[in-house]
């Protein structure tokens, strides 16, 4: 390892007192876990391993769902955070067999490569407005936030890419979410880095956490009016996207419109529809029981029609994630 890599990392503590390492999508060693050519290569088998699973025997397939660590038809957001940290990270923190087994599989990677390429995306947004508009203060929504660590990250991408453009004005952190356990630890990551020495040591960074079900989505039309004159990011990484209805999408992209600023964007991620998914992914997804949603970029459009917003940049990973950028029409 590099000196670069054998730098202390900073952590921060969950409420159960599990240390884990803040995620730094720009730390040597979560690049390090990135291997795009292996990440392909590993889509391209995933059909043939689909279909050898499926011939094994009942209870060598049960053990294997078990170690793919699903809980109530979805990733944990804790497990989230550990596959988002990778090998490397993951290192010091005691795992179970099971976790210490996910955690190295080349099929969590595009969990890492979509946060990068997201956050990447949101701080180009965000930086020209920084700059365009120096006096207005910053706000991101979160919906089903979990850790939050694409708000974080995309102020680490801007605070490493220009950093007076975060000095001197309030900026916000809101995690929309059903659960408290992401939300707290994401607390307690921005507490820590806000410490001298750390990154965001002297700016003015808070987060609110907000129960929400985004089904009953009226608390975002109340927020976003209170927060008007701010520079709004309105993002769902792995979130409402990929789990929510139709219903629940188009409820929420038009409460946020209502009230939000005219330059307010929502940003988040989407699997490939059926037709054109990885069949790997798609038949890894049944097989474990996630209970995910194959909306598309045309379910996406579809949808887009009956709210005033549209689609402004959309970039793909592998036919499995799209991640997109919406603007007000």
């Amino acid at each position: 390892m590099n000196a670069n890599q054998d730098q202390p990392i900073p952590y921060a503590v969950f409420e159960n007192g599990i240390q884990f390492l803040i995620v730094d999508i720009t730390h040597p060693l979560f690049n390090a876990s990135i291997d795009e050519q292996a990440y392909h290569l590993s889509c391209l088998k995933s059909v043939r391993s689909i279909e050898s699973l499926k011939k094994m025997p009942g209870f060598i397939r049960n053990i294997f769902v078990k170690m793919s660590n699903v809980d109530n038809s979805y990733l944990s957001g804790m497990r989230t955070l550990l596959y988002k940290l990778g090998p490397d990270l993951s290192r010091g923190i005691k795992l179970g067999f099971r976790d210490k087994w996910a955690v190295k599989q080349t099929s969590f990677m595009g969990l890492r490569i979509r946060l990068r390429d997201l956050c990447r995306r949101q701080s180009e947004l965000l930086q020209t407005q920084l700059k365009q508009f120096p006096e207005r203060n910053l706000c991101f929504f979160n919906i089903a936030g979990g850790a939050a660590t694409d708000s974080i990250n995309t102020l680490i991408l801007i605070q490493e890419s220009d950093p007076e453009l975060l000095k001197g004005r309030k900026i916000e952190i809101n995690i929309l979410d059903i659960d408290t356990f992401g939300p707290n630890f994401a607390k307690r990551c921005i507490d820590v880095l806000m410490q001298p020495g750390e990154r965001f040591y002297g700016l003015d960074i808070a987060v609110n956490i907000i129960h929400y079900d985004w089904s009953q989505s009226e608390a975002i039309l109340k927020m976003s009016l209170e927060r008007s004159g701010w520079i709004q990011l309105c993002s769902s990484e792995g979130g409402l996207f990929e789990y929510g209805s139709d219903s629940d999408i188009i409820e929420n992209l038009n409460y946020f419109f209502t009230n939000s600023s005219e330059d307010a964007r929502v940003t988040g991620s989407l699997i490939f529809d059926r037709s054109h998914v990885n069949p790997g992914y798609l038949g890894f997804t049944e097989f474990i029981g996630v209970q995910i949603r194959y909306l598309g970029l045309e379910g996406l459009q579809r949808i887009l029609t009956q709210t005033s917003w549209v689609l402004e940049e959309s970039h793909e990973i592998d036919t499995i994630y799209i991640l997109f950028s919406l603007k007000k029409a």
